[in-house]
């Protein structure tokens, strides 16, 4: 399996140091940031480059920051050379971490899991604190 994160700027290659960070290094991952000085063309050939070094040998996990922007339509647009790429989009730390924790116990890769724990990253952590605490007062 091998894992492709692409984005604006430096994001993807951010979350990939914080994945790493947290669970150790992710063999068969890189990230791609585009940058002021790229165009779509450049970003493509970079990540052609990557693709082709798997590309029907094992499956491809592409993720990407926003669909609609430059990574997303560039990443879109390959799944017509590479019909086999999985693309998903809204790249964040939680989705990295569960492709990590997927890949390490050896299963094989859900993206409904990788979607749904990075929605479940989501929180508007003051109403968590004030659910929890009227359920502290309810218990009084």
């Amino acid at each position: 399996m091998a894992l492709i994160l692409m984005s604006h700027g430096d994001m993807a290659v951010e979350t990939l140091k914080s994945a790493e960070l947290i669970v150790g290094q992710l063999p068969e991952t890189v990230a791609l940031g585009l940058h002021e000085s790229d165009g779509p063309d450049t970003l493509k050939a970079k990540v052609v480059s990557e693709i082709e070094k798997y590309y029907q040998k094992e499956p491809i996990y592409l993720l990407v920051d926003l669909l609609g922007g430059t990574p997303g339509n560039v990443a879109v647009n390959l799944t017509q050379d590479y019909p086999e790429l999985h693309v998903i989009s809204g790249l964040n730390l939680p989705m990295v971490l569960n492709y990590a924790n997927q890949m390490f116990i050896g299963e094989e890769i859900k993206i409904a899991d990788i979607m749904n724990e990075g929605k479940a990253g989501i929180v508007d952590v003051n109403a968590f604190i004030n659910a929890d605490a009227s359920e502290d007062d309810e218990d009084e």
